[in-house]
């Protein structure tokens, strides 16, 4: 048995629906005799919502960058909620300049937008739909909070915050996706999720792709794919470059 996981967003999901199509198709007759499971930053409902038109479902799904994973049924194999001084944090954020915060627990959300009005009304709108409940100020957030998404306007930026996020040893994970900075529960990456996922599945084999920053530990670690539309530096820690998930799952099939 062979477990393939996939990053979401640029490497699984796209907007172009044929291209996500495709990918849905391939990963559905994978399933037939092998595992394919979801490793994301995105919360599960988020996902989940762009298969509600089709018969597909992963097998496991990993969120949260590996904070939370789940099987098909929805159980939980594993929870690492975000435990840090989210004052000390915002006060940081707010010095830095960043675009937009967002602080995400189970069943509610606090986003908060510093130059365009309309991105928060964008962003309630979305999560609405999402059945989160949106509060005006993020110490009313009284359940396990899972993840703080600051945009930071530019992937050069988001990189040289991270690394000053790092430096503080908040006590969580902080990890570059594009143009966002995620920060996570301590222990969550998506290598770890993978390692879970196997141990679960008994996989004899584990491929995973992805095509940024937070997929790098796992295509370090595993047999790995990237896609054309990844940059440079992420083409260089992927053992293969494809066009896409479903040529990544047509050359495993064919080993």
């Amino acid at each position: 048995m062979k477990l393939l996981a996939s990053d979401f967003d640029g490497t699984f999901f796209f907007r172009n629906k044929k291209m996500f199509m495709e990918n849905i198709s391939a990963a559905s007759v994978f399933q037939k005799k092998n595992v394919f499971a979801i490793v994301t930053g995105r919360d599960a409902a988020s996902v989940l919502s762009h298969f509600e038109d089709t018969d597909f479902r992963p097998d496991y799904l990993a969120v949260y960058n590996g904070g939370r994973i789940l099987d098909s049924k929805g159980k939980v194999l594993y929870d690492d909620p975000l435990k840090i001084d989210l004052d000390r944090l915002y006060d940081v954020l707010m010095k830095e300049g960043v675009s937009q915060i967002s602080i995400l627990s189970l069943t509610k959300v606090f986003h908060k937008s510093f130059h365009f009005n309309i991105h928060d009304w964008l962003f309630k709108l979305h999560h609405r739909s999402l059945y989160r409940c949106h509060v005006k100020d993020y110490h009313e957030i009284d359940d396990d909070i899972y993840m703080c998404s600051i945009s930071c306007g530019s992937e050069e930026k988001a990189l040289l915050l991270s690394e000053k996020l790092k430096e503080m040893k908040l006590g969580c994970s902080v990890y570059v996706n594009k143009s966002f900075i995620d920060i996570v529960g301590e222990h969550a990456s998506k290598e770890h999720a993978v390692e879970i996922i196997a141990m679960h599945t008994e996989a004899d084999e584990v491929f995973v792709i992805g095509d940024s920053y937070n997929d790098v530990g796992m295509l370090r670690q595993f047999q790995s794919y990237t896609v054309q539309s990844a940059t440079e530096a992420i083409q260089k820690e992927a053992d293969h470059v494809v066009d896409s998930v479903e040529a990544a799952i047509a050359d495993i099939q064919a080993r």
